[in-house]
């Protein structure tokens, strides 16, 4: 019979969730910024924030969930 992994300490938890929280802020702001930069140059105002801010959503949280699941199940 296998035996279960140790529990991950707490500040190997306090550095995933760390990790975890820079993986969703960070692709959120630079799709936002890179959207703000294209609707500032091609003037169409709100088209490519929202269109950089979903896929910064999206980038961020399927980075996060590889994270969670590689610092999770080892």
């Amino acid at each position: 019979m296998k035996d279960k992994p140790p529990a991950p300490s707490v500040l190997t938890t306090i550095g995933a969730l760390t990790g975890i929280g820079f993986t969703i802020a960070i692709p959120i702001a630079l799709g936002t910024y890179l959207g703000y930069l294209l609707d500032s140059h091609l003037h169409t105002k709100p088209l490519f924030v929202l269109l950089g801010l979903l896929l910064g959503l999206i980038s961020g949280i399927g980075g996060a969930f590889r994270l969670y699941k590689s610092v999770m199940n080892p």
